[in-house]
Protein backbone atom coordinates (compact mmCIF):
# COMPACT_ATOMS: atom_id res chain seq x y z
CA UNK A 1 0.00 0.00 0.00
CA UNK A 2 2.71 2.47 0.71
CA UNK A 3 4.73 1.75 -2.22
CA UNK A 4 1.75 2.57 -4.33
CA UNK A 5 1.46 6.00 -2.30
CA UNK A 6 5.09 6.67 -2.56
CA UNK A 7 5.06 5.87 -6.76
CA UNK A 8 1.62 8.20 -7.06
CA UNK A 9 3.44 11.29 -5.30
CA UNK A 10 6.68 10.37 -7.16
CA UNK A 11 4.71 10.72 -10.06
CA UNK A 12 2.85 13.86 -8.92
CA UNK A 13 6.01 15.65 -7.87
CA UNK A 14 6.18 18.11 -10.72
CA UNK A 15 2.42 19.12 -10.72
CA UNK A 16 2.45 19.15 -6.74
CA UNK A 17 5.65 21.90 -6.82
CA UNK A 18 3.77 24.03 -9.34
CA UNK A 19 0.59 23.99 -8.08
CA UNK A 20 2.22 24.44 -4.63
CA UNK A 21 3.80 27.62 -6.57
CA UNK A 22 1.06 28.94 -8.16
CA UNK A 23 -1.00 29.40 -4.69
CA UNK A 24 1.94 30.91 -2.97
CA UNK A 25 2.20 33.66 -5.89
CA UNK A 26 -1.79 34.26 -6.01
CA UNK A 27 -2.11 34.32 -2.10
CA UNK A 28 0.92 36.86 -1.92
CA UNK A 29 -0.10 38.91 -4.94
CA UNK A 30 -3.80 39.35 -2.82
CA UNK A 31 -2.12 39.78 0.14
CA UNK A 32 -0.07 42.44 -1.44
CA UNK A 33 -2.98 44.41 -2.49
CA UNK A 34 -4.67 45.20 1.24
CA UNK A 35 -2.66 48.41 1.74
CA UNK A 36 -3.80 50.05 -1.42
CA UNK A 37 -7.35 49.36 -1.20
CA UNK A 38 -7.32 49.63 3.03
CA UNK A 39 -6.41 53.14 1.75
CA UNK A 40 -9.52 53.36 -0.52
CA UNK A 41 -11.80 52.43 1.50
CA UNK A 42 -14.48 54.90 1.63
CA UNK A 43 -15.05 54.62 -1.99
CA UNK A 44 -14.60 51.19 -2.60
CA UNK A 45 -17.13 50.68 0.24
CA UNK A 46 -19.88 52.79 -1.21
CA UNK A 47 -19.29 51.22 -4.19
CA UNK A 48 -19.74 47.73 -3.32
CA UNK A 49 -22.36 48.10 -0.88
CA UNK A 50 -24.37 50.22 -3.49
CA UNK A 51 -24.36 47.11 -5.97
CA UNK A 52 -27.66 44.32 -5.75
CA UNK A 53 -27.71 42.15 -3.07
CA UNK A 54 -26.91 39.04 -5.06
CA UNK A 55 -24.02 41.03 -7.06
CA UNK A 56 -22.85 42.37 -3.74
CA UNK A 57 -22.68 38.61 -1.97
CA UNK A 58 -21.23 37.07 -5.15
CA UNK A 59 -18.27 39.69 -4.89
CA UNK A 60 -18.07 39.97 -1.20
CA UNK A 61 -18.12 35.98 -0.31
CA UNK A 62 -21.55 35.54 0.74
CA UNK A 63 -21.50 39.11 3.08
CA UNK A 64 -24.74 41.44 2.95
CA UNK A 65 -22.19 44.11 3.45
CA UNK A 66 -18.63 44.76 3.62
CA UNK A 67 -15.74 47.09 4.76
CA UNK A 68 -12.95 46.25 2.75
CA UNK A 69 -10.51 47.97 5.21
CA UNK A 70 -11.36 45.02 7.67
CA UNK A 71 -8.74 42.54 7.35
CA UNK A 72 -11.70 39.50 7.82
CA UNK A 73 -13.60 40.87 5.11
CA UNK A 74 -10.92 41.53 2.93
CA UNK A 75 -9.57 38.02 2.99
CA UNK A 76 -12.73 36.52 3.33
CA UNK A 77 -13.76 37.99 -0.10
CA UNK A 78 -10.53 38.26 -1.89
CA UNK A 79 -8.85 35.17 -0.68
CA UNK A 80 -10.79 32.39 1.53
CA UNK A 81 -14.37 32.38 -0.16
CA UNK A 82 -13.15 32.49 -4.10
CA UNK A 83 -9.92 32.80 -4.48
CA UNK A 84 -8.45 29.42 -2.95
CA UNK A 85 -11.79 27.61 -3.06
CA UNK A 86 -11.75 27.72 -6.97
CA UNK A 87 -8.12 27.08 -7.93
CA UNK A 88 -8.31 24.27 -5.13
CA UNK A 89 -11.47 22.98 -6.46
CA UNK A 90 -10.44 22.43 -10.16
CA UNK A 91 -6.91 20.59 -8.19
CA UNK A 92 -9.54 18.51 -6.61
CA UNK A 93 -11.74 17.66 -8.95
CA UNK A 94 -8.87 16.95 -11.89
CA UNK A 95 -7.17 14.67 -8.98
CA UNK A 96 -10.13 12.85 -7.68
CA UNK A 97 -11.47 11.90 -10.92
CA UNK A 98 -7.95 10.54 -12.14
CA UNK A 99 -5.86 8.88 -9.24
CA UNK A 100 -8.40 5.80 -10.34
CA UNK A 101 -9.25 6.97 -13.82
CA UNK A 102 -6.33 7.61 -15.37
CA UNK A 103 -5.37 3.94 -14.69
CA UNK A 104 -8.18 2.13 -15.33
CA UNK A 105 -7.95 3.95 -18.83
CA UNK A 106 -4.36 3.20 -19.21
CA UNK A 107 -5.24 -0.53 -18.28
CA UNK A 108 -2.76 -0.31 -15.27
CA UNK A 109 -5.34 -0.93 -12.88
CA UNK A 110 -5.64 -4.64 -13.52
CA UNK A 111 -1.95 -5.05 -13.20
CA UNK A 112 -1.56 -3.10 -9.91
CA UNK A 113 -4.59 -5.67 -8.46
CA UNK A 114 -2.71 -8.68 -9.90
CA UNK A 115 0.24 -7.86 -7.22
CA UNK A 116 -0.31 -8.77 -3.47
CA UNK A 117 -2.45 -6.18 -2.74
CA UNK A 118 -6.28 -5.77 -2.40
CA UNK A 119 -9.03 -3.57 -3.53
CA UNK A 120 -9.86 -1.81 -0.35
CA UNK A 121 -5.69 -1.01 0.19
CA UNK A 122 -5.15 0.13 -3.18
CA UNK A 123 -7.88 2.41 -2.50
CA UNK A 124 -6.67 3.92 0.64
CA UNK A 125 -3.21 4.43 -1.13
CA UNK A 126 -4.91 6.24 -3.83
CA UNK A 127 -6.87 8.30 -1.16
CA UNK A 128 -3.90 8.73 0.79
CA UNK A 129 -1.96 10.13 -2.11
CA UNK A 130 -5.14 12.59 -2.69
CA UNK A 131 -4.91 13.78 0.56
CA UNK A 132 -1.06 13.92 1.00
CA UNK A 133 -1.19 16.00 -2.16
CA UNK A 134 -3.60 18.36 -0.55
CA UNK A 135 -1.98 18.64 2.50
CA UNK A 136 1.36 19.96 0.66
CA UNK A 137 -0.54 22.43 -1.40
CA UNK A 138 -2.23 23.86 1.44
CA UNK A 139 0.18 23.87 4.49
CA UNK A 140 2.79 25.65 2.24
CA UNK A 141 0.35 28.05 1.28
CA UNK A 142 -0.69 28.82 5.21
CA UNK A 143 3.17 29.14 5.81
CA UNK A 144 3.11 32.08 2.96
CA UNK A 145 0.14 33.34 4.58
CA UNK A 146 1.28 33.62 8.01
CA UNK A 147 4.60 34.91 7.07
CA UNK A 148 3.05 37.71 4.43
CA UNK A 149 -0.13 38.77 6.08
CA UNK A 150 1.69 40.54 8.80
CA UNK A 151 3.89 42.78 6.50
CA UNK A 152 0.91 43.83 4.48
CA UNK A 153 -0.74 44.55 7.71
CA UNK A 154 -2.84 41.96 8.13
CA UNK A 155 -3.19 41.58 11.67
CA UNK A 156 -5.25 38.59 12.30
CA UNK A 157 -4.73 35.70 14.83
CA UNK A 158 -2.17 33.11 13.17
CA UNK A 159 -5.10 30.21 15.18
CA UNK A 160 -8.00 31.35 13.36
CA UNK A 161 -5.65 31.75 9.66
CA UNK A 162 -4.67 28.46 10.54
CA UNK A 163 -7.97 27.84 10.60
CA UNK A 164 -9.54 29.17 7.93
CA UNK A 165 -7.00 27.92 5.51
CA UNK A 166 -7.67 24.18 6.91
CA UNK A 167 -11.59 24.63 6.70
CA UNK A 168 -10.74 26.05 2.81
CA UNK A 169 -8.42 23.14 1.92
CA UNK A 170 -11.53 20.45 3.63
CA UNK A 171 -13.84 22.17 1.67
CA UNK A 172 -12.31 22.44 -1.39
CA UNK A 173 -11.10 18.77 -1.20
CA UNK A 174 -14.95 17.34 0.07
CA UNK A 175 -15.34 17.93 -4.26
CA UNK A 176 -12.59 15.47 -4.93
CA UNK A 177 -13.70 13.36 -2.41
CA UNK A 178 -16.52 13.49 -4.27
CA UNK A 179 -15.33 12.95 -7.61
CA UNK A 180 -13.22 10.09 -6.25
CA UNK A 181 -16.32 8.21 -4.70
CA UNK A 182 -17.88 8.27 -7.79
CA UNK A 183 -14.94 6.97 -9.81
CA UNK A 184 -15.01 3.95 -7.22
CA UNK A 185 -18.41 3.31 -7.01
CA UNK A 186 -19.25 1.59 -10.28
CA UNK A 187 -18.31 2.26 -14.22
CA UNK A 188 -21.69 4.07 -14.57
CA UNK A 189 -21.03 6.55 -12.19
CA UNK A 190 -17.15 6.54 -13.14
CA UNK A 191 -18.33 8.09 -16.40
CA UNK A 192 -20.35 11.19 -14.65
CA UNK A 193 -17.85 11.65 -11.66
CA UNK A 194 -16.48 14.94 -13.23
CA UNK A 195 -19.80 16.37 -14.22
CA UNK A 196 -21.34 15.67 -10.69
CA UNK A 197 -18.62 17.24 -8.66
CA UNK A 198 -18.14 20.45 -11.31
CA UNK A 199 -22.17 20.59 -10.73
CA UNK A 200 -21.69 20.41 -6.90
CA UNK A 201 -18.62 22.68 -6.36
CA UNK A 202 -19.31 25.53 -8.96
CA UNK A 203 -23.28 25.01 -9.61
CA UNK A 204 -23.50 25.64 -5.66
CA UNK A 205 -21.13 28.44 -5.85
CA UNK A 206 -23.40 30.10 -8.06
CA UNK A 207 -26.86 29.34 -6.42
CA UNK A 208 -25.40 30.34 -3.20
CA UNK A 209 -24.09 33.84 -4.41
CA UNK A 210 -27.31 34.90 -6.16
CA UNK A 211 -29.48 33.75 -3.99
CA UNK A 212 -29.74 36.52 -2.29
CA UNK A 213 -31.48 37.91 -6.11
CA UNK A 214 -34.28 36.03 -6.48
CA UNK A 215 -36.33 34.54 -3.85
CA UNK A 216 -36.92 31.16 -5.74
CA UNK A 217 -32.85 30.72 -5.31
CA UNK A 218 -32.93 30.63 -1.40
CA UNK A 219 -34.46 26.93 -1.16
CA UNK A 220 -31.77 25.75 -3.62
CA UNK A 221 -29.19 27.39 -1.85
CA UNK A 222 -29.78 25.51 1.31
CA UNK A 223 -28.65 22.50 -0.82
CA UNK A 224 -25.28 23.78 -1.73
CA UNK A 225 -22.04 23.20 0.09
CA UNK A 226 -20.94 26.82 -0.37
CA UNK A 227 -24.28 27.95 1.19
CA UNK A 228 -22.61 27.11 4.72
CA UNK A 229 -19.03 27.66 3.52
CA UNK A 230 -17.98 31.24 5.74
CA UNK A 231 -14.39 31.94 6.22
CA UNK A 232 -15.12 35.20 7.78
CA UNK A 233 -16.97 33.50 10.41
CA UNK A 234 -14.52 31.10 10.89
CA UNK A 235 -11.94 33.56 11.41
CA UNK A 236 -14.14 35.41 14.36
CA UNK A 237 -14.46 32.18 15.93
CA UNK A 238 -17.36 30.87 14.79
CA UNK A 239 -17.48 27.24 13.37
CA UNK A 240 -20.80 26.42 11.19
CA UNK A 241 -22.45 23.12 12.02
CA UNK A 242 -24.03 22.94 8.60
CA UNK A 243 -20.24 22.99 6.88
CA UNK A 244 -18.83 20.24 9.53
CA UNK A 245 -22.72 18.21 9.05
CA UNK A 246 -21.65 18.94 5.39
CA UNK A 247 -17.68 17.33 5.02
CA UNK A 248 -18.72 14.75 7.49
CA UNK A 249 -21.65 13.42 5.74
CA UNK A 250 -19.33 13.57 2.51
CA UNK A 251 -16.29 11.61 4.33
CA UNK A 252 -18.99 8.67 5.82
CA UNK A 253 -20.62 8.29 2.51
CA UNK A 254 -17.36 8.20 0.11
CA UNK A 255 -15.71 5.74 2.67
CA UNK A 256 -18.83 3.55 2.60
CA UNK A 257 -19.74 4.07 -1.39
CA UNK A 258 -16.41 3.90 -2.81
CA UNK A 259 -14.88 1.09 -0.80
CA UNK A 260 -18.35 -1.55 -0.83
CA UNK A 261 -18.48 -0.79 -4.60
CA UNK A 262 -14.98 -1.02 -6.04
CA UNK A 263 -14.58 -3.80 -4.13
CA UNK A 264 -17.32 -5.09 -6.42
CA UNK A 265 -17.25 -3.58 -9.55
CA UNK A 266 -15.50 -4.91 -13.07
CA UNK A 267 -12.19 -2.95 -13.93
CA UNK A 268 -12.48 -2.04 -17.66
Amino acid sequence: MFTVLRWELRQRRAAIFWWTLGSIILTVAILALYPSIRDQANQLNKVINALPQGVRELKTGGASSVNVADPIAFLNSQLFYATLPILWIILAITRGSSVLGREEQSGTLELLLSRPISRGRLLVAKAGSLLTEFIIVGGVTLAAILIFAPLFDLHISSGRLAIATVYTVLFSISFGVIAFTLQAASSVTRRASVAIAVLVSFGGYLIASLSGLTDWLKTPAKFAPFHYFAPDKIMHGQLSFGLNAYLIGVLVLAIVVSYLGFRRRDIN
